[in-house]
């Protein structure tokens, strides 16, 4: 018997912009580039408040918190720079 996963997404506004969303703010989710050393996922916060500005600043934080999370999916290898979902709060 197939089992039901329920939908957990609430925001069907937000899992509609998350792919073009996460190709503006990948490059500052990369280890390689950095300002000094330091993360750069602040300017993909900036980025996505400049790019949606219908979204509310905590729209914007969700976003960026489930690109680091697809990051580190897609990039196993090099994304133990971005904080832990719990630390990024």
């Amino acid at each position: 018997m197939s089992e039901v996963v329920a939908e957990r997404r609430q925001n069907p506004k937000l899992r509609e912009l998350f792919e073009e969303a996460y190709v503006r703010i990948e490059p500052f989710l990369d280890r390689k580039h950095t300002w000094g050393g330091l993360q750069l996922t602040h300017f993909a916060l900036r980025t996505l408040r400049e790019a949606y500005p219908q979204l509310d600043p905590t729209e914007a934080h969700q976003l960026v918190l489930a690109a680091m999370r697809v990051y580190r999916e897609r990039h196993p290898d090099g994304a133990g720079h971005l904080p832990q979902p719990a630390a990024a709060v």
